[in-house]
């Protein structure tokens, strides 16, 4: 086979050929791609159709046209993109909500409870398909599990508005902007935006902190070169920002 066009793919190597993609299997590529297809089937087309592996034991994925960014670029901060954000998150979660998973299933991250959805686990602007400005896809559901709505609303949230300390770099917005941008994706979903809201997104980074120090701890390079790279300490200082601005995020959010 010719060598692919190289996506950017997070922790894989993801190549494009046309019009499918072809990252490495692992051992939750069976119920992933269960899930796909069962989504799809539900009527869901903002995700990748799975097309089983190749000779070399890849993934082939159709692929999903359209742009992809690492995080918002300024002439993508509009209300429009937020609600379609969430408006695709919510319907791939009510999508979700009859998959029937089963005792072999690997799911990469650990089911939460309530399992009221399969949760992507990774809704950010780097895992969305963005087509004349508007959210039309998802991909990559390495982290996809079962789990409670808000779990996953969260997480979205925290990327989105995005509620981030301004010396992240992914940053933008003051508290009171980031506030109104996160009620607004809340509303859109479903979900309130409350003080409960916010004590979700810390636990949400603190798990993700957890989950990266036992990764690497387990020998896991990339989870590794994530940490030495300051990932970990990036989301430490964003826990401590919504702490120390709890109450401007909790006023924007009775504004919007």
């Amino acid at each position: 086979m010719t060598e692919g066009e190289e996506l950017r793919g997070g922790m894989n190597v993801v190549r494009r050929y046309g019009d499918t993609v072809r990252r490495p299997a692992s051992a939750a590529s069976p119920v992933i791609h269960r899930l796909l297809r069962h989504v799809r089937a539900q009527g869901f087309d903002g995700a990748p159709e799975p097309l089983g592996l190749d000779a070399d034991g890849d993934e082939v994925l159709t692929f999903l046209h359209g742009q992809v960014h690492q995080a918002l670029p300024s002439e993508l901060r509009t209300p429009e993109l937020l609600d379609s954000a969430a408006t695709l998150l919510r319907r791939f979660h009510d999508a979700s909500a009859t998959f029937e998973t089963g005792p072999g299933d690997r799911w990469w991250l650990p089911a939460r409870s309530p399992a009221e959805v399969i949760c992507h686990g990774d809704a950010a602007p780097y895992n969305c398909v963005v087509r004349e400005g508007t959210v039309v896809g998802l991909i990559d559901f390495d982290a996809a599990h079962p789990g409670p709505r808000v779990w996953d609303v969260a997480y979205a949230v925290y990327r989105f508005a995005p509620l981030h300390a301004p010396d992240n770099p992914d940053s933008y917005g003051s508290p009171a902007e980031q506030g109104r941008r996160a009620a607004r994706f809340c509303h859109t979903y479903g979900v309130p935006a409350d003080a409960a809201l916010l004590d979700i997104v810390a636990d949400r980074l603190r798990a993700l902190i957890d989950f990266m120090r036992a990764q690497a701890k387990r020998g896991d390079k990339a989870f590794q070169s994530h940490i030495d790279g300051g990932h970990a300490d990036l989301y430490e200082a964003d826990i401590r920002y919504l702490a120390a601005n709890r109450d401007l995020l909790l006023r924007a959010f009775d504004e919007e």
